[in-house]
């Protein structure tokens, strides 16, 4: 596929393809000698593998996408901050639009290139994906997803691939259990707070107190991003999620808006899960209870 071609050649195509919405060439090229080899790479354990073989899938290949993305432009925000000194008033939660959108797209890029590796070799989903982010040598952050590509044993197949953050032996639970997962979702959200007068006070007080501002900011962002996951399973007509991840980071930053010794503090809230619905059976056909379950340890 690459054969001839000089390394400037082969990048200057590979751009071309992103820029058209496909995979990049070394990954076309992969994907071809994986299907031509007819044997399987995974990152699944030994039970995993056994799980998802008992639930009527077999994996063809470990598939990824990835995105190297500079966040520059986060978008302008009123931090709820008025002039006229520290009795200005109660502040405001509002969102950083700008930095919102990156981390979602940057997330939902590399993704879509994990589902597009998957329908390359003809799998009906991904399981066990994994979302990392990582400073990227060059400057920005490399935001990954990677997986194993599964596909069904029988006649029936997705008509897209599906992306799911479970494991193989939960997805192999699902399935019996009779619900499908339809993909991954998440809600992203960064919310801004200024530390008016009154958070400072709590926040330096002697006294045990809440801080009613914190308490106010990390809530909204977590409403936020639930919010958001709400609505992501609805567009791929889930019937529900099932959560993996939950993460909030809490940072600080001048505000923008403020004089010395102003600050802003940022909340970061993302939630990432599995959509699922159920599927019809035939009475002759229905799966078994869930089977009880207790550890050991």
């Amino acid at each position: 596929m690459t054969e001839g071609l000089t390394p400037e050649q082969i990048e200057q195509w590979s751009i071309a393809e992103l820029e058209a919405g496909r995979l990049p060439v070394r990954a076309q090229e992969r994907l071809a000698m994986m299907t031509a080899d007819h044997a399987f790479t995974s990152d699944l354990t030994v039970a995993e593998h056994h799980a998802i073989r008992s639930a009527g899938f077999s994996p063809v290949g470990q598939v990824m996408g990835s995105c190297v993305y500079h966040i520059g432009y986060t978008g302008s925000w009123n931090c709820g901050y008025t002039w006229g000194g520290f009795t200005s008033g109660r502040s405001t939660v509002t969102e950083a639009e700008g930095l919102r959108a990156s981390l979602y797209e940057a997330r939902t890029l590399a993704m879509r290139r994990m589902s597009q590796e998957c329908a390359g070799l003809g799998g009906d989903g991904v399981v066990a994906v994994r979302l990392t982010i990582a400073p990227f040598p060059a400057g920005g952050l490399e935001f990954q997803a990677i997986g194993t590509a599964v596909r069904a044993d029988g006649p029936v197949h997705a008509r897209q691939p599906f992306l799911s953050d479970l494991t193989g032996q939960d997805f192999a639970k699902l399935i019996t259990a009779g619900w499908v997962p339809c993909g991954m979702v998440l809600g992203v959200a960064v919310a801004i707070r200024h530390d008016d007068y009154g958070t400072r006070l709590q926040a330096r007080s002697w006294s045990n107190t809440e801080v009613s501002g914190f308490t106010e900011l990390v809530g909204t962002a977590r409403h936020w991003a639930r919010d958001r996951l709400r609505k992501e399973c609805a567009r791929v007509r889930g019937s529900g999620v099932v959560v993996r991840t939950s993460t909030l980071q809490v940072g600080e930053r001048a505000c923008r808006s403020g004089g010395n010794d102003q600050r802003d503090h940022v909340a970061e809230a993302i939630v990432i899960g599995t959509a699922i619905t159920p599927f019809e059976h035939t009475a002759g056909n229905r799966p078994p209870a869930p089977l009880p379950m207790m550890r050991l340890n």
